[in-house]
């Protein structure tokens, strides 16, 4: 029988539908003239919620097929800025409105290449893992840093209190699924593999909660890459990390950037050191616009030539060349993308210090006094495992004291023991209570005749600000609230206030108004005219304010410091948070003002505006003090002693005369670091990088390069001289 042969429809597509079908060579990223938003953009919200780079174009090859002749390798990114780099690498992780939507996607995640490896990398949250480090401490790796400040030195553990193999395999569950009781990870060569690649194995074992800063990175960084991500997103992975860690961290990074397994881009500050293996960078400039992007060379050259340019020229160079970037930069500034401290902040017209600062202070009353400190966990010593000499006898453990008046560093490798000698001084630490230390001539406990030092009454006579702080702090304060819990007992509990008090909260938000509010540069505060018969003269305006224009009208000085009554902590980026913890630790002008990496996070101007708030207050270095406006601040007086944890030399002030070296592995193969303590020479200075790099040095350059210390003129407060007594060290 013959069959008829039938023919069937095809099924219908839309007539602009084609397969797509992407190969390996497709980018990673593509962004093609986005321009994006935190919420979805409305008539009347063009002030609430800005766009965030306007017209973007961005492409990330997956491969070397996408390289360009000149440039055939891998392309390693670098985002640097002084504030938005955040906001970007969300864009780039599909954070964020864009419009139009399909300005932004991710090609090479559609590939058959990504389908056979896992199909799981096709989602971009998958693909795509950011790792922040702005927030160091119960919320940076998924609250496992303890419940509160001193949870991490008390020998009791919690359920919780996860080990640094638990975190790793994924065994932070309580209650976990079927299956995964051994955790969530099932890959045991790769995991064996990180562990190797990022000196991990003495940790293993180890709480969360006790890893240091260093220790804790390296752990969220194994975390990430054994979620075989495509690109990982490190937002300031160098920030608040000794030297020795930053060069062994960027080591790490070049490895895994050479292998492609996985790409990174790294966000850093402009005073930040980009690493050599870098090969293109994006430069951000103000109200979130792009000012460059491109190679590492092309950006360095258009820097080098900024740098010559004139903030202020009407004519425009007669070479082709300097005129198109003359062009580019007078645009930029024009625009306000580009301004003079945004210039500074990217290491141009630095001013040179001066190179004399004055003799050490000897100092009067003791403050702080260690006699023998050792901090022990069974066998194992994290402070004053070594021995001093103390009066020309040998001892063993930390001997140690901080008159009024006295400026100190504290300097050592990640995880020497830095943040717990702190923990001491503010008694977060358990064991304060059972050693040799005795804070404003007490101990903690009572002895015959004397009262023990309460935990109220010690908080009220320190200052402290530390990443540990900033972990804990509560973001539902106002700046104000915030800048004010220092007179309180606790963050959240009413402080007490009075009228000076309220000057002094004024006066400090009123300083650092450009850097605390975001609408200090284009607000245009209320004026009541002076011009009216029905009211007095108001004869007391401020003459800084007072210009020809404003001769006659009255500008409420108050009106500067509403912005902090209305931003509350957790609306600020962290620069602007830690900001307002410096202040906090400065506002009620303690005798102890202890800066545990207060400045980490900062952009050079914001760093360096801090320094000469802790130095001078209010009143730049050398600048005449005006006559009609009252100054509520004006720096640390000699009756206040500082304290401060550094690991970078500019953000140490030239007023520290004091340092204290405490025993250090730098790794990489070099000679560990012994136990010192002295002090600076007239001429010195720890940002000077010479006087930094004696102060790192092994034992045998360090005593070459120094002297011990000698005391001509004995101050009358001090029975014993410390300098004698302890064996200072001059450099």
């Amino acid at each position: 029988m013959l069959l008829r042969t039938t023919l069937r429809s095809r099924a219908l597509r839309p007539a602009g539908f084609r397969a797509v079908r992407f190969t390996s060579s497709a980018p990673l990223i593509r962004i093609e003239d986005g321009t994006f938003y935190k919420q979805y953009p409305t008539g009347d919200d063009a002030a609430t919620n800005p766009p965030l780079y306007p017209n973007f174009n961005f492409t990330l090859a997956s491969n070397k097929s996408l390289a360009s002749k000149r440039q055939p390798s891998l392309q390693h990114w670098a985002v640097i800025g002084p504030s938005g780099r955040t906001d970007l690498l969300d864009i780039l992780r599909g954070q964020h409105i864009s419009i139009p939507p399909t300005a932004r996607s991710y090609p090479y995640l559609l590939s058959d290449e990504i389908a056979a490896k896992d199909p799981q990398l096709r989602f971009v949250g998958n693909a795509i893992q950011y790792i922040g480090f702005s927030g160091e401490g119960s919320g940076a790796i998924g609250g496992t840093r303890g419940a509160y400040l001193s949870a991490r030195y008390e020998s009791h553990r919690e359920e919780t209190d996860w080990t640094v193999e638990q975190f790793l395999r994924g065994q932070t569950s309580l209650n976990p699924m079927k299956g995964e009781e051994k955790g969530t990870l099932h890959d045991e060569r790769l995991l064996q593999e990180v562990i190797i690649d990022l000196h991990l194995e003495s940790l293993l074992d180890m709480p969360i909660a006790n890893l240091s800063n260093g220790q804790t990175r390296r752990a969220r960084i194994a975390k990430a890459l054994l979620k075989k991500p495509e690109l990982l997103l490190l937002d300031e992975p160098f920030m608040g990390l000794d030297p020795a860690t930053v060069r062994s961290i960027s080591g790490l990074l070049h490895r895994l950037a050479e292998k492609s397994s996985p790409r990174l881009v790294l966000a850093l500050r402009p005073q930040d050191k980009v690493p050599e293996w870098i090969s293109h960078i994006i430069l951000v400039g103000n109200a979130h616009q792009v000012l460059q992007q491109g190679t590492k060379g092309d950006i360095d050259a258009t820097l080098r030539a900024w740098q010559e340019m004139p903030m202020k020229l009407n004519r425009a160079p007669k070479n082709p060349e300097k005129q198109k970037i003359w062009s580019q930069f007078h645009a930029q500034i024009k625009s306000g993308n580009l301004d003079e401290q945004l210039l500074q902040d990217f290491t141009l017209n630095r001013t040179k210090k001066s190179s004399r600062h004055g003799p050490a202070p000897l100092g009067g009353e003791v403050l702080i006094e260690m006699d023998g400190v050792c901090v022990q966990y069974g066998d194992k010593a994290v402070l004053g495992d070594w021995q001093q000499k103390v009066n020309g006898e040998t001892k063993d453990g930390l001997h140690w004291r901080v008159r009024r008046g006295q400026r100190w560093a504290i300097l050592g490798a990640n995880g020497s023991g830095k943040t717990t000698l702190l923990s001491l001084i503010t008694s977060d630490h358990p064991q304060t209570y059972a050693l040799p230390i005795k804070l404003f001539g007490r101990s903690r406990l009572p002895e015959a005749g004397k009262p023990g030092l309460s935990i109220f009454e010690l908080q009220s006579r320190l200052g402290h600000s530390s990443p540990e702080i900033h972990a804990f702090f509560p973001r539902q304060l106002t700046v104000r609230e915030a800048l004010e819990s220092a007179f309180a007992e606790t963050f959240l509990s009413k402080p007490t206030l009075d009228h000076e008090r309220d000057l002094d909260v004024s006066a400090a938000l009123r300083a650092f108004k450009a850097e605390l509010d975001p609408n200090a540069s284009h607000e245009e505060p209320p004026e009541v005219s002076t011009n009216t018969k029905m009211f007095p003269k108001l004869d007391a305006l401020d003459g800084a304010r007072k210009s020809a224009k404003s001769a006659n009208k009255y500008m409420p000085l108050e009106h500067e410091v509403e912005y902090a009554d209305h931003i509350t902590f957790g609306q600020l980026s962290t620069a602007q948070q830690r900001i307002v913890l410096f202040l906090r630790a400065l506002i009620h002008k303690p005798d102890i003002v202890i800066l545990d990496e207060a400045f980490s996070g900062l952009t050079a101007s914001q760093r360096d505006k801090c320094l000469q708030f802790i130095e001078h207050g209010e009143t730049p270095r050398n600048s005449p003090i005006p006559g009609d406006i009252p100054l509520r601040h004006r720096g640390l007086s000699e009756d206040q002693a500082l304290v401060l944890i550094s690991h970078v030399k500019e953000e140490i002030p030239d007023s520290v005369r004091y340092y204290m070296r405490l025993p250090s592995d730098l790794g990489d193969g070099a000679e560990p670091v012994d136990f010192r303590a002295g002090m600076l020479k007239d001429s010195s200075v720890l940002s000077d990088p010479e006087i930094w790099d004696l102060v790192w040095s092994p034992p045998k350059r360090f005593v070459q390069g120094s002297h011990m210390a000698t005391v001509e003129q004995k101050s009358e407060l001090m029975d014993n001289v410390d300098v004698e007594r302890f064996g200072y060290y001059t450099i």
